[in-house]
């Protein structure tokens, strides 16, 4: 049986004094990749989890973060780590 990978994007709000320490711990998350506008005081971080409890115990974790306001879930995907490691046939490629 192969595990499933979940593939969510959150919008991170945060104080604007918070915003670099946030952004570094976010950061420091496994499989996480941080997107940020400069001046904004929200960024969106995309990460991978194993679970939807490791899904949901993350956005507990990152909503107590100091700085943090709040944590929107904006993006949910699930899939099997077999299929995503399968390759992609295109409909314009020749067989």
């Amino acid at each position: 049986m192969s595990a499933d990978v979940h593939i969510v994007s959150l919008i991170i709000h945060v104080l604007p004094e918070y915003k670099n320490v946030v952004l570094r711990k976010a950061n420091n998350m496994p499989q996480a990749d941080c997107h940020s506008n400069e001046g904004e005081n929200k960024f969106v971080l995309v990460f991978e989890a194993e679970s939807d409890a490791v899904l949901s115990s993350s956005m507990d974790e990152i909503n107590n973060w100091q700085g943090v306001m709040s944590v929107q879930l904006c993006y949910h995907h699930c899939e099997t780590n077999e299929s995503l490691q399968e390759e992609i046939q295109y409909a314009n490629q020749a067989s």
